[in-house]
């Protein structure tokens, strides 16, 4: 947050300066994580009445015909994201890269990049670089939306990203004595919707690739449908929301768990601004997949069959 305060007359004097940035139109591209870290950041983007889509690296098809192209890349230095963004400089787009590689090709073909300074990624599986994106994504989207006068007044309760963060790192002991009282097998469901429904993907995405589980995300009132078939004792759920009380279709989901003896597990809930959820929800997800990995006897940091960075064709 140091890091990006230091660039924040850079970035508001871009911004203003920046045409097409007054139009408040963006497509999010990303792949993996950084998708879903996009996706969470449109859902904000979008509450500052700017407007956002996102799309997959992979498949985007080409850049936008107007507005902004924003990139979220860990590495800077995925194939797909590289070639978009060429296509973009091309066309005239307005480039803004996130990254944590200050010197990826990604982040030095760019208009305006936002380095998260997260410092080297130890694991493989992001865990503090998709964090430190969703800090600067946050940043950036607030400091967009007062350029153009379209950012709401203050709610009374701090936007506090790094007090969240620091709150839900303290959980790992009680998520690793959790862990150590139960079976675990799989599949793992991850229950979401709204912003927590990108959420429930990531911490399916982090189960599979640090604890090698079979994972599903699934929306969060859907569980009580055809996915209840396959719960067991070994089958944890993981549910993602804020609702105090739950609403009725997440507690017929629970109640289904509960009905086939599968542990289950909630993040999420009041105390805490609807915005700033992700920085709750994620730590603990990274920490469950984190804890699951070392039950199962994974290497956590470098599990089989994951490279440091996407590099599709």
């Amino acid at each position: 947050m140091a890091g990006l305060a230091s660039g924040a007359s850079r970035r508001v004097a871009a911004l203003r300066n920046a045409e097409a940035l007054q139009e408040g139109k963006v497509l999010f591209v990303g792949a993996g994580s950084s998708r879903y870290a996009a996706e969470i950041a449109a859902e904000w983007f979008r509450g500052w009445k700017l407007d956002a889509d996102v799309r997959s690296a992979s498949g985007v098809g080409g850049p936008p015909a107007s507005g902004v192209l924003l990139v979220v890349t860990q590495s800077g230095a995925t194939r797909s994201t590289l070639r978009l963004l060429d296509q973009a400089g091309v066309a005239g787009i307005f480039r803004i890269v996130v990254t944590n590689e200050a010197e990826s090709p990604a982040a030095g073909s760019a208009e305006l990049a936002l380095i998260t300074e997260a410092g080297p990624e130890r694991a493989i599986p992001a865990t503090k670089t998709f964090t430190s994106a969703l800090v600067a994504l946050r940043v950036l989207g607030l400091e967009w939306a007062s350029v153009l006068g379209r950012r709401p007044a203050p709610s009374g309760t701090p936007d506090d990203p790094a007090g969240v963060l620091e709150d839900a790192v303290a959980r790992e002991s009680a998520i690793a004595a959790r862990i150590a009282a139960i079976e675990i097998g799989g599949p793992w469901f991850f229950l979401g919707s709204g912003i927590f429904s990108p959420l429930a993907r990531e911490g399916a995405l982090k189960l599979m690739e640090t604890a090698l589980l079979p994972a599903v995300p699934v929306p969060a009132g859907e569980l009580a449908h055809g996915p209840a078939a396959l719960l067991r004792p070994t089958t944890p759920v993981v549910l993602l929301s804020a609702n105090d009380p739950l609403s009725r279709s997440e507690e017929r989901s629970l109640a289904a768990a509960r009905a086939a003896g599968a542990p289950v597990f909630r993040f999420g809930g009041p105390g805490i601004p609807a915005e700033l959820q992700p920085f709750a929800v994620a730590p603990a997800l990274q920490l469950l997949a984190f804890c699951s990995g070392r039950k199962l006897g994974r290497d956590v940091d470098a599990p089989r069959g994951l490279e440091k960075a996407v590099r599709d064709d």
